[in-house]
């Protein structure tokens, strides 16, 4: 790997929106070292398919505008040295753009051919519609190019982020450029950037990601402060789960990030306050940034209890709470008869998390959303109303007929 760059990840979750409609995640992303001459080349691809009937194989779309991102910057890097900066920013304003759209349209239409309605439908490239950034990394420069609303963000040495790229409104409307359009040098253009290193000493970090990221995020300022912390998470789960909790309480949309850090980090300044327990901080930040949503109203994945996930994990599909707790009647009656058994319930909650959440209901409302509540004060009035009489065990726990999963 390149001495100048390290910890590179790249993580793509499906919306909370889609994970309820029970369609495929849009979003596709990558984090590849490639070798070649002069010495080795990172890089960062996120691409988002639009969705929607009319771009239905988009996610097909941004799987294989990464991919075929890679090829394409794999057979430049072979016959171009990293050293001769002019040549690559030649290659990244004008032939890598063509390059990768070309093989992107070669790659729907082959993918097309294999899809049964290829039979009696006619291919369009707007049925694989998707946007596209990549962030090249070499030892002496970085850059940038893509098409779409996608963004990057840079962090200094401070634990500062600004906004590098984004794309230009199109007349005020939610239109975005896409690979489906005929090229267009111009829109690709707008996304193009490269930089030495040495121009960039007090660069850090990168962070790519498509749209999803910054509209669940209540401002800008939200969205760098996001970008900022994301450096002190390197564990791939953590990032997923916080993606999660983005998504679930802001856009609903598919989300996809990439970064990369610069080599031997100094510990970074942070201003204001005493510095949060290592690892913990960036977790808030990630909750702070959902949109609209206050730290007292959610925590991560690492800071939960396993009643406080099953609240959030029921919470997200508000549909199924009915019958995950319908399948839990009798232990809302045991619970009536004898009220002692909330404390086996809640003793290991780890076991039993769902009759841990309703042992815990039975003196108020939890933490989670107004639906469960409503729901767990609809079951307990209905067995206050039946009162069923107690066998004096506490039935076997049951397994919710339709739980969540987690993206």
């Amino acid at each position: 790997m390149s001495p100048r760059w390290q910890h590179l990840q790249a993580c793509s979750v499906i919306g909370a929106a889609h994970r309820r409609q029970q369609k495929p995640c849009q979003d596709a992303s990558l984090s590849v070292e490639l070798k070649g001459r002069g010495g080795s080349l990172q890089l960062l691809v996120v691409a988002d398919g639009h969705g929607g009937s009319r771009y239905r194989l988009s996610h097909r779309g941004s799987a294989l505008a990464c991919q075929v991102s890679q090829e394409a910057v794999a057979q430049w890097l072979s016959g171009t040295p990293l050293t001769d900066l002019e040549r690559w920013r030649q290659v990244l304003e004008q032939e890598l753009p063509a390059a990768i759209h070309q093989r992107w349209l070669a790659a729907i239409a082959a993918d097309w051919a294999l899809q049964p309605d290829a039979e009696h439908e006619a291919f369009s490239p707007l049925l694989y519609g998707s946007t596209l950034g990549l962030v090249l990394l070499a030892p002496q420069w970085w850059g940038c190019t893509g098409i779409g609303d996608w963004d990057l963000s840079a962090i200094d040495q401070q634990g500062q982020a600004t906004l590098l790229s984004e794309e230009r409104e199109h007349s005020g409307s939610e239109a975005t450029g896409s690979l489906c359009q005929t090229f267009e040098q111009q829109l690709w253009g707008e996304r193009t950037q490269l930089h030495p290193l040495e121009s960039h000493t007090d660069l850090q970090a990168l962070v790519l990601s498509t749209d999803g990221v910054r509209k669940s995020c209540a401002t800008d300022a939200d969205y760098l402060q996001l970008c900022a912390a994301l450096l002190d998470v390197r564990d791939r789960q953590e990032l997923e789960q916080g993606l999660a909790h983005i998504t679930e309480a802001g856009s609903g949309d598919d989300v996809s990030l990439a970064i990369a850090q610069r080599a031997a980090r100094p510990k970074r300044r942070r201003s204001g306050g005493s510095t949060p327990p290592p690892g913990l901080w960036p977790l808030l930040l990630l909750v702070l940034a959902a949109a609209g949503v206050g730290l007292g109203a959610w925590r991560m994945v690492r800071q939960e209890t396993p009643l406080q996930a099953q609240a959030r994990q029921l919470c997200a599909n508000p549909e199924q709470i009915p019958s995950n707790l319908n399948q839990r009647r009798a232990q809302f009656n045991a619970l009536l008869e004898q009220p002692q058994l909330a404390s086996q319930l809640q003793q290991p909650t780890s076991r039993d998390p769902l009759g841990a959440l309703i042992a815990a209901s039975q003196s108020g409302p939890i933490p989670g959303c107004a639906a469960l509540n409503a729901e767990l004060s609809r079951q307990w009035e209905r067995a206050r109303a039946t009162a069923v009489p107690a066998k004096g065990k506490m039935p076997a726990a049951a397994a919710p007929a339709a739980a969540p999963t987690k993206p």
